[in-house]
């Protein structure tokens, strides 16, 4: 996989991963009945680990463009 299909997917798997945590979250927060009700905690905790690494693996995949446009605006 080159590096442009890698950043398609793992964009593209970032947002599932967002919209599944959004979801759960509201599932939780507004205690609405679902049934298995541990599995949506445990869809929440897991899935958090994984837009954790997705979400770090976005920032390195798109690390020249910081470099070059945020950084460069901050003086580092």
């Amino acid at each position: 996989m080159n590096r442009a299909q890698l950043y398609k997917t793992v964009g593209l798997l970032l947002l599932f991963s967002f919209a599944a945590q959004a979801a759960t979250a509201v599932i939780m927060l507004l205690k609405i009945r679902v049934p298995h009700m541990q599995a949506v905690f445990q869809v929440h905790q897991y899935n958090g680990l994984l837009m954790v690494i997705l979400a770090l693996m976005h920032v390195i995949l798109n690390w020249g463009w910081i470099k070059a446009n945020v950084l460069k605006i901050k003086g580092v």
